[in-house]
């Protein structure tokens, strides 16, 4: 399996397909192309891209780049990738919804992980972090190096509302590194994380992603 890109790009659906048109023009153009599409939309942001160990950076504010931010539903990711390799949890395994009001009707029903992560159900994997525990938790956290490794005192949050926090360079060297088969987890546990995150498929390549929406969250 080869994934040569994950890109997680926060944006309104006429923002995305302008982003995935410019990417068939030349490198000179994309600087000017990418950052006049962030002033269109009145918000600021970065894109980044990381191929073989170069890393470009396109938008109208490329100091968020370096600039931390609680990684919200992209830590499914790494969740997943703890709880399935300290069996907290399988694949196949079903978790039942509660009955009670989510945030989202589409959650309101059972759910593999898979699907969770489709949905991006933050409940489910709310249940996996708990199922991890805090301290094997902090552990995991502190062995892959993702972000600040600061989860704090509460196990179903702390990549919600803080304290961890991650600056999208790291992210994107974290989702290289997911990739390429490069984190401290067993082969199969990465190739099944990566099976949830399969998005779409043409002429032969795959696209592989995962978004994240931190709310309320400063700059």
């Amino acid at each position: 399996l080869s994934i040569s890109t994950l890109l997680s790009v926060s944006a309104c659906s006429s923002i995305q397909t302008k982003f995935e048109d410019t990417f068939h023009t030349s490198n000179q153009q994309h600087e000017k192309a990418i950052k006049s599409y962030f002033d269109e939309a009145q918000t600021q942001g970065v894109i980044i891209i990381k191929k073989g160990k170069n890393i470009s950076t396109y938008g109208n504010n490329l100091t968020r780049a370096h600039t931390e931010y609680v990684p919200a539903s992209t830590f499914k990711m790494l969740n997943a990738l703890i709880g399935l390799e300290n069996h907290k949890a399988t694949t196949t395994e079903i978790f039942k919804w509660d009955g009670k009001k989510r945030s989202y009707p589409m959650w309101e029903k059972d759910m593999t992980l898979g699907d969770a992560m489709a949905l991006s159900a933050v409940p489910v994997y709310q249940e996996l972090a708990r199922r991890t525990g805090l301290d094997l938790m902090q552990k995991e956290v502190k062995r892959v190096g993702f972000g600040n490794m600061n989860i704090g005192t509460q196990v179903d949050n702390f990549w919600l509302v803080g304290p961890l926090k991650i600056t999208p360079i790291q992210e994107v060297n974290f989702a290289d590194d997911f990739a390429n088969n490069r984190l401290p987890f067993k082969l199969e546990t990465q190739e099944e994380v990566k099976k949830m995150l399969l998005i779409k498929e043409f002429n032969g390549s795959k696209i592989y992603a995962k978004s994240g929406w931190g709310m309320d969250v400063t700059p």
